[in-house]
C-alpha cells in the first residue's frame, strides 16, 4: 500500500473541485443562465417604469412618452399606451400617499384611508381623478365624495 502525500490530496481536491463544478455547471447552469435573464428583466421594466413616470411627472406630452419609450426601450404603440394609461392611475395614487403622509398621517392611517375610501379602485376608474394629481387635496375630498 502507498502513502498518500500532501501533493495527491491537493491534485485530488483540484481535480475534484474542477469536476464538482463542471457537473454544478450541467445541472444548474440553466437555472442561472434563468436567474440572470431574470435579472436582466426585472432591470429593463424598472427602466421602462423609471422612464415613463418620469417623463408623465414631468407633463411631457402623451404622444412624446410614447415615442421615447418606443424609441429608447423598444416598447410598441399599444403596450406604450397601456402602460401610460396605468402610469396615469397610479400617479394620482402616489400623489394622495405622500399628500396624506405631508399631512401627518401614519403608514397606518394612510392605508386604512385608502382601503376605507376604496380610493385606489376610484383613481383606477376614474380618468377625471387622474387629472387632480397635482392637486391631492382636492383629490382627497373628491375620493371621499365619489361613490
Amino acid at each position: 500500500m502507498s502513502k498518500i502525500s500532501s501533493d495527491d490530496i491537493k491534485e485530488f481536491f483540484v481535480t475534484g473541485g474542477k469536476i464538482v463544478a463542471g457537473l454544478a455547471l450541467k445541472f444548474y447552469g440553466e437555472s442561472i443562465n434563468q436567474a440572470g435573464e431574470a435579472a436582466f428583466s426585472d432591470a429593463l421594466e424598472v427602466g421602462i417604469a423609471n422612464t415613463l413616470s418620469a417623463l408623465y411627472d414631468t407633463d411631457v406630452s402623451d404622444e412624446e412618452i410614447i415615442r421615447v419609450l418606443g424609441k429608447y426601450w423598444g416598447v410598441n404603440i399599444d403596450e406604450a399606451e397601456e402602460r401610460l394609461v396605468f402610469e396615469k392611475s397610479q400617479a394620482a395614487i402616489r400623489e394622495l400617499r405622500w399628500y396624506l403622509k405631508m399631512q401627518g398621517y401614519s403608514i397606518k392611517e394612510t392605508d386604512n384611508f385608502m382601503r376605507l375610501n376604496n380610493a385606489s379602485r376610484k383613481i383606477k376608474h376614474n380618468r377625471d381623478l387622474w387629472k387632480l394629481k397635482r392637486n391631492p387635496e382636492k383629490l382627497m375630498k373628491a375620493v371621499q365624495e365619489s361613490k
